[in-house]
């Protein structure tokens, strides 16, 4: 018994000594090194990994509810937990409305990034080209303006646009001999109008993370370029868009990842919630807002932003892993 009793405060102190060890070496390491060194930027840093910890992460603790048939008298811990049975009524509807509204909020997001995308980077590449300081501000400032007004006041600027009775786009089809089109019924231009609005808002502002990266780009790249009888085209071929290149990449991700997350807020203030658009204009966020105005709807509202969720994450991991296999940097 002594014998068994000492062997096993041996191995208690072996197995304390080990756990030292591995402190020690995590303490020597680079990254607590590098914390020790600059630990006054790391305490500045420390208000925001806080807030991101209460308000981003401890809310995850929510995602239960997607996995239970939960009503607000009972709360979360005394709901009937039910697996998987809100995710089987979703993908297994007898009706097509479910596929709709999935098709409906990718292919909105697909044509939103294959059109934004290009032309965002094309005006950034535009307003880098301009010589004069004060006309160059004033392009950047005048294009960030629709970024602060919002999709209600957007939704209202687009009425008077596009309705029938004195629209000012339809006056102008008037001019040309065209019938008025009546645009808050017809669901074939929608996709189109929603990527466009979606564009105009927020041109301007994408164009910051851009233009910011401008700034690392080596001048003397450009002198290089100019001794080698490069021109305008060229230098922004052969200069700009390299140097872009990363930045480039982390917005494609970013962009990606994204398909899955309609901007309902968007959808509801431009179509003014018409009904007889819903065929195109149906999304995700449709269905989570009628689950959440509906009886008993939470636990399914919360399971279609988990499945938005998981997709987003899988397509972020996809996408860096195949930009990671380029020269340029992933995310991860």
């Amino acid at each position: 018994m002594k014998e068994t009793s000492i062997k096993k405060r041996e191995k208690k102190k072996v197995e304390e000594s080990a756990l030292l060890r591995g402190m020690k070496e995590v303490a020597k390491g680079k990254t607590c090194t590098t914390i020790k060194r600059h630990w006054g930027l790391y305490l500045m840093l420390l208000p925001a990994f806080v807030l991101v910890a209460i308000f981003c992460y401890a809310p995850m603790f929510g995602i239960v509810i997607a996995f239970e048939d939960f009503t607000l008298a009972k709360g979360i811990f005394e709901s009937e937990f039910v697996g998987m049975k809100n995710f089987k009524q979703i993908f297994f509807a007898d009706t097509l409305g479910t596929y709709r509204v999935f098709r409906n909020t990718i292919y909105i997001s697909i044509i939103r990034i294959a059109t934004n995308f290009p032309v965002i980077l094309l005006f950034t590449l535009l307003v880098n080209e301009i010589g004069n300081r004060k006309a160059k501000s004033l392009v950047q400032t005048i294009s960030y303006i629709p970024h602060f007004v919002s999709w209600i006041a957007v939704g209202g600027m687009a009425y008077n646009l596009l309705s029938v009775d004195g629209g000012l786009l339809n006056q102008i089809l008037g001019w040309f001999g065209v019938e008025p089109i009546v645009w808050y019924s017809e669901n074939d231009y929608w996709w189109a109008i929603l990527a466009i609005s979606s564009l105009w808002k927020g041109m301007g502002w994408a164009t910051l993370i851009y233009i910011s990266a401008l700034g690392s780009i080596d001048a003397e790249l450009y002198d290089a370029c100019e001794i080698d009888g490069g021109g305008r085209i060229r230098k922004a071929l052969s200069v700009t868009l390299p140097g872009l290149m990363n930045v480039i990449a982390l917005q494609l991700i970013l962009d990606v990842g994204s398909i899955m997350g309609d901007n309902y807020i968007q959808i509801m203030a431009m179509t003014n919630s018409s009904q007889s658009l819903s065929e195109s204009t149906s999304v995700v966020g449709s269905l989570t807002f009628k689950a959440l105005t509906g009886a008993g709807g939470y636990s399914k509202a919360s399971a279609y932003g988990l499945i938005q969720s998981v997709i987003g994450m899988g397509l972020v991991l996809l996408t860096n892993r195949i930009i990671s296999k380029t020269d340029s940097e992933g995310v991860l």
